[in-house]
């Protein structure tokens, strides 16, 4: 086979792939995700949370109403532990946490959200459901509920916690 046919036949599979992208999951999802990202910073920045990280997000969320141990939490927000001891003390300094070592386990601490972080949750999940509201009036209920609905039954495959 020559070069330039071979070349050919390389361009024609990479346009095979590319006509496949306005329906790549990752495409959809990763676009989704950056959209909720989006409009979540904006609100969140709006609501006075100038100072907060939304990648940091995912730790926050994951501490329980009593406090999680930090390697559970670690676990639960899906980051290493050197990560989490990083945005622990980020989010320390800023006041959205604070942290006190484990009773049971000298070597463990728990992580527990002040008032400044449970207003930050509270305040999240109004903006999630703005831009919920948003999203199903682009949809229509019955798909948004169609969608949530087959999007739990997938993380529910994937993820068991």
């Amino acid at each position: 086979m020559s070069a330039q046919s071979n070349d050919t036949t390389l361009d024609q599979q990479l346009a095979d792939v590319c006509l496949l992208r306005p329906k790549s999951l990752a495409r959809l999802t990763n676009l989704l995700k950056k959209d909720i990202d989006l409009r979540l910073g904006e609100a969140l920045e709006q609501r006075g949370y100038t100072d907060f990280k939304l990648g940091d997000m995912a730790l926050v969320a994951n501490i329980d109403v009593h406090g999680t141990i930090n390697n559970e939490l670690a676990r639960k927000a899906r980051i290493t532990k050197q990560a989490m001891s990083k945005v622990v003390k980020s989010l320390e300094t800023a006041g959205y946490i604070y942290t006190s070592k484990d009773a049971s386990d000298a070597r463990a601490s728990i992580v527990y959200l002040t008032d400044k972080g449970k207003h930050l949750l509270l305040d999240t999940n109004a903006c999630l459901a703005e831009i919920r509201r948003h999203y199903t009036s682009l949809m229509g209920e019955k798909d948004m509920e169609k969608l949530v609905a087959l999007l739990c039954k997938l993380n529910s495959a994937l993820h068991t916690f």
